[in-house]
């Protein structure tokens, strides 16, 4: 427990040094970090769940998903209009975020395809589906990050993801410790209850709260409170999906990058499956 406790504090601290620094030099830097976190999520999955060994593929998929990553983010688009006339900025901002994510996504997987011809008595079925397609996934899934960032209140919008993955999750390890009876899901996590995901979920409805008046966001009080429940069933959704794979894998973590905690996907399995919607919601002004 010790061990894990400091690892989080350690991980909030980096977490709050990347911010800083994207703050005060320049948003470019924020993304950087998330692409760094995603090209680790994307190795931890490649080659320690699914474990491939090919170094062109582990080399291949973990460029595609840096690259992607920036492809995606909306601060790279401000970046270019503040360098580029207007007129021409506006058709690069569509064109950069859309159609170059597109063409590298393409490129990614011709690139995975003839990784695959070439290594193909090495490639199991398993090895070629992950191989294709989770890098596409990861990328984007993380990228909705840096999307949810750019927005007005984007520090506001990050720490409420935070709320619905580690909030709920370290209340429902506390609760479920203490209470928890009755078993959610046994098969794929023998430890979590559902006196767990009850606590978990209220711990989350409390730093909503709090949040929304820290922040003199009252009037988004109503739909924040409205999207903590599902929001919190979709994180445990996803940290349970990132279980099963684990456990279909026979591994008990994805890496060791993370003392206590893992590796990197054992961290934001359920940000992962939170960031995307919560970035449509947002963008849509639902929050």
């Amino acid at each position: 427990m010790k061990t894990r406790i400091i690892s989080g504090i350690v991980m909030a601290l980096i977490v709050a040094i990347a911010l800083a620094m994207g703050i005060y030099f320049g948003s470019v830097f924020i993304t950087l970090f998330i692409a760094a976190v995603t090209v680790v999520a994307v190795y931890e999955l490649l080659r320690n769940a699914v474990g491939i060994k090919s170094k062109s593929a582990l080399v291949g998929g973990c460029v595609f998903s840096f690259l992607n990553v920036f492809a995606l983010d909306e601060s790279v688009s401000e970046f270019l209009n503040m360098r580029l006339l207007q007129s021409t900025a506006q058709k690069v901002h569509y064109f950069f975020r859309f159609e170059i994510s597109v063409a590298i996504c393409i490129i990614f997987f011709i690139f995975a395809a003839t990784v695959t011809l070439i290594k193909h008595r090495d490639f199991t079925l398993t090895h070629i589906i992950t191989f294709c397609s989770m890098p596409i996934i990861l990328s984007f899934a993380f990228s909705a990050l840096g999307g949810v960032l750019s927005h007005q209140n984007g520090i506001f919008y990050l720490l409420m993801l935070l709320n619905f993955s580690s909030i709920c999750d370290t209340g429902a390890y506390f609760v479920g410790s203490t209470l928890g009876k009755h078993k959610l899901c046994p098969e794929i996590s023998p430890k979590k209850t559902v006196e767990g995901a009850v606590g978990g979920i209220l711990s989350s409805v409390l730093v909503t709260l709090i949040l929304c008046f820290a922040f003199s966001l009252k009037t988004k009080l109503i739909p924040a409170l409205i999207l903590t429940v599902p929001f919190c069933i979709l994180g445990m959704v996803g940290d349970l999906f990132a279980s099963a794979i684990k456990r279909t894998a026979g591994i008990k973590d994805y890496g060791t990058l993370i003392p206590g905690h893992g590796g990197i996907l054992d961290r934001f399995d359920s940000i992962i499956m939170i960031a995307p919607l919560f970035y449509l919601f947002v963008s849509l002004g639902v929050i």
